[in-house]
Parts: structure tokens; sequence; C-alpha cells
């Protein structure tokens, strides 16, 4: 293995741990859910506010912190993110009210935001876009190994210590990845026309003239689609077994065990395909896919069938989620990649938000069928959106 190969695994899987923790603190709250409503006597639309919080906050901060990445470098954006992320979820770990977990989830989500902004923007300065498909691949797979590890331990570790568990056992791993990114990830170039700093309002005509970039548009939406179409059904999904087949979380974990698994495989082969294919063609036939299989998950019954569907949607959403962020990199010159990706991710965060928010109050009024329907829904406006981004070859 030459020098170069090694480096390249190296970032690989400094970047995969940083994404898998981010990930995974998001994804472990849906088991999490019913305990959590049960100790402070809230409601299903109530619990909604903390996937929304997060997302808001999320989608909110990252504005800032794009500009700053730029500015700063991506290896400082990691380190920051690292720290903030542990200081919220420290707050969640000692909350003993509803909205001190709140204030502890929205300050995780600045945190986490940072960490994605800047998982994303160093994978792109240091990839050719050739093979950036395998790299976006393989760091992105990161999604499906917490569904794999993260959700399954976290929702034994709750099931056996309590929630708040988990969160402090989130805080602890942060700060030993801080200590990898610190030691194992080198500083990149930065561009030095962002060097000096940006006011204000310049930073708002910056976001502003990104609307005006051919195709930017499109990838923002497709953005903001792709994430709402995912996490609505997600976040709710623990709470449906739990009420509709008195599922316990601990149970819950197994299905995100093996549904992931499959989907941890194909991430990597997914992004080495998509270089081939096409980027967008992939995406758009993963995300129709992806609709197809929401509406037939809240027909079935607990047992294999759910298994199977369940696995089918996450292997859908391998095939996508690489592809789709190889080509939202190359939308803008690298100089200001890291701005663009923070509105990128704002735009998907408040996707999310608004998703979770809207699901939460419908659960609870329609049942779990309409929210699938409305993750179909924008799932194929994701799949019409991604035809408008910026055509370039091999895309």
């Amino acid at each position: 293995m030459t020098l170069r190969q090694s480096d390249q695994l190296r970032v690989v899987a400094c970047l995969f741990s940083i994404l898998f923790v981010g990930v995974a603190d998001n994804q472990i709250l849906s088991p999490l859910l019913p305990a959590i409503r049960m100790q402070f006597s809230r409601s299903v639309s109530e619990m909604g506010f903390l996937f929304t919080g997060y997302a808001f906050s999320a989608g909110l901060s990252v504005l800032v912190w794009g500009p700053i990445s730029d500015m700063f470098g991506r290896k400082r954006g990691l380190l920051s993110g690292l720290v903030v992320f542990c200081a919220g979820s420290c707050v969640s770990y000692l909350s003993a009210g509803f909205y001190m977990l709140l204030g502890g989830r929205v300050l995780t989500g600045m945190g986490a935001s940072m960490l994605s902004l800047n998982t994303i923007s160093y994978a792109a300065d240091f990839f050719a876009y050739e093979n950036r498909g395998w790299a976006m691949g393989s760091i992105f797979s990161s999604y499906f190994a917490a569904l794999i590890l993260g959700v399954p331990l976290g929702s034994w570790l709750g099931d056996r210590f309590g929630w708040n568990c988990v969160f402090g056992t989130m805080g602890a791993i942060a700060l030993v990845l801080f200590l990898f990114v610190h030691f194992l990830l080198r500083d990149l170039p930065r561009n030095a026309a962002v060097l000096k700093g940006i006011p204000a309002a310049e930073l708002l005509r910056r976001y502003a003239g990104f609307l005006r970039v051919p195709g930017a548009p499109g990838a923002l939406m497709s953005s903001l689609c792709a994430s709402a179409g995912t996490m609505g059904f997600l976040a709710f999904f623990g709470e449906w077994l739990h009420s509709a087949f008195g599922i316990p979380g601990s149970r819950v974990g197994m299905v995100f065990l093996i549904a992931g698994g499959a989907a941890l495989l194909a991430s990597p082969l997914a992004g080495s395909i998509a270089d081939r294919i096409g980027k967008r063609l992939q995406f758009v036939i993963s995300s129709v896919a992806l609709a197809v299989l929401l509406i037939i998950l809240p027909g079935l019954q607990w047992g294999s069938s759910m298994f199977l569907v369940f696995g089918l949607l996450s292997l859908s959403a391998a095939f996508r989620q690489g592809p789709m962020e190889a080509v939202l990199t190359e939308i803008v010159p690298s100089g200001s990649r890291g701005s663009f990706i923070a509105l990128k991710n704002s735009f998907s965060q408040l996707g999310i938000g608004i998703a979770t928010l809207v699901s939460g109050f419908v659960f609870g009024a329609k049942g779990y069928g309409s929210v699938c329907l409305i993750g179909a829904v924008f799932c194929l406006l994701a799949a019409v959106a991604m035809l408008f981004t910026y055509k370039k070859q091999n895309l």
C-alpha cells in the first residue's frame, strides 16, 4: 500500500467516525422516545420538538459555521464542533426536565452541524472529483453503521441504564474523537481570498449569490426534500412500533441492526457505481425506490416482511446519499465550498425540522401511514429537484 492510499484510508476512517457519532446521536432518539415521553409526561407531538429544535438549531447555526470553515480551515471546524457537541451531550445527560433536554438537543444540533459541514468540506477538498463518489459513499456509510451499531447499542444502554446514559456516552466518544482529529488529520490549504474575514452584509450577499449559480436552487431543494423524506418517517418509527405492536426499544434496535447491515456494505459500492453510471441518475432512481417503499411500510405487520422492507429502505438510502453529496460539492469552486455546503446543510436541516414538526402532529391525528405518505412525496420532490442541478460532464 502506497503512502497516498494510506492517507486516503486514514482520512476516510476519521471522517467516517465523526459522522457516525453525529448521525447515531440523532437516530438513537427514535427508540428512546417512549421512555422520555413517559418520564416527562409529554405527548407525541411535543416529542417532535426534540427533533425540530435540533434541526432548526443546526440549520441556522451552520450558516455561520460555513464562512468560518472557509476562513480558518476544516480541521479547526471539526475540533470546535466536537467540543460543542460534547457540551450539548452533557446537558442532555444531566437533564432533569423536558426543557433542559430540549436545550441540550439545541446545543448538540449546533455542534453536529459543524461536524457535518466540515466532514463534507474536508472530504471534498481532499479527494479529486473522479473518485469522490467512492470517498463520499465510504464516509456516508456511517449513516448505516449508526443503524447497525449505534442505534441497537444505544437502545440497549437506554433500557438498561436509562436514556440519559446514552447522551453521556455520546459526549465521551466525542472527546476521544477530538484527540483522533488533532493527531491524525492534517490542515488543508485555505483560500487566501477568504482569510481576511467576511462582514455580515457580505455574508448575506454571498448566500444570496449562491441562489443565482446555475443548478444551485435545484441542489438546495433536493437536499431539503431528501432529508425531509427520510427523517420524518424515521423519527417516529420506534414510537409506531411501540404503540402499534408493543415493541420495546431494545427490539426496535434489532430492526436497525439487521436492516442497516446491507446498507453499510453497499454504501461504498454505491459510490463506485455512481462514479460510472452517473451520480444524478443514481440519486433519482434511489429516491423513487424510497418513495415506493415508504408507501408499503405502514401496511406491514411485525415480522420478516417489515425487516425486509426496512432493509430495502436503508439500501435505497445508501445508494442515494453518497452520490448526492458528491454532486453538491461540485456546484461551486472550492474556495467557497464551505459556505455553499453550509447553505445546503441549512436547507437539509430545515427539511428535517419541517418534516418532524408536521409528522409529530400528523402521527397523533392520522397515524403512521400518513407520516410515511408525506415522506414519499418529499422523496419524489427530491428526485425532481435533482434533475435541475448543474449539469457537468460525468455528474
